[in-house]
């Protein structure tokens, strides 16, 4: 087939369509316009289709992928990733790591947890009246554990209470632990 179409408009003067034959169909070029509903700006050199490059919002309407440093997103809501690193004596019962925010969530999203020449257990819990257990790291001596970054976390606190730990008899524990407030 050839480029172009002719139309045959009945008793009304014929014309041509502008298409491109690709040898199975006939596809029609058209111009493009945009424009707010009721206006129209003919895309030119001079008024090109609008398009925006800069970083999104993010929203439930867009989908990408991308290592984004300075916040995790919780549905739409942006997380501040935030940084705690402390050392814990041995034989220490509900010591504050991260202290209660009202009505957020700690959750751990990456940790390190390293202990001295004697084997010590590392219990973390949520709030200092009920001891709920969440993680425990049963470290052997000069041992500890990795908990590598995790976008939905490793575990979390009840709403409006603080992270403690309790250590076993036996030597002092390094723990450094990024976590956000959900």
């Amino acid at each position: 087939m050839a480029d172009n179409v002719l139309v045959d408009n009945g008793t009304g003067t014929d014309y041509t369509v502008a298409t491109d034959d690709d040898g199975t169909a006939q596809h029609q070029y058209v111009k493009l316009e945009f424009g707010a509903d009721g206006t129209q700006t003919k895309v030119s050199s001079g008024n090109p289709l609008p398009v925006n490059v800069a970083a999104a919002d993010r929203t439930t309407d867009n989908v990408g992928a991308a290592m984004v440093t300075d916040a995790l997103m919780n549905d739409t809501t942006a997380l501040t990733p935030k940084f705690k690193s402390l050392s814990v004596a041995a034989s220490q019962t509900d010591s504050s790591v991260v202290a209660a925010v009202t009505s957020k969530k700690i959750r751990v999203v990456a940790m390190a947890v390293q202990c001295g020449s004697t084997a010590t257990d590392v219990t973390f819990e949520s709030d200092e009246a009920t001891d709920v257990r969440l993680h425990k790291v049963p470290a052997g001596a000069n041992g500890g554990q990795i908990l590598p970054f995790n976008p939905v976390g490793w575990f979390e606190t009840a709403s409006g209470s603080a992270l403690i730990v309790t250590t076993g008899a036996g030597s002092s524990v390094e723990i450094t632990l990024t976590y956000v407030e959900v």
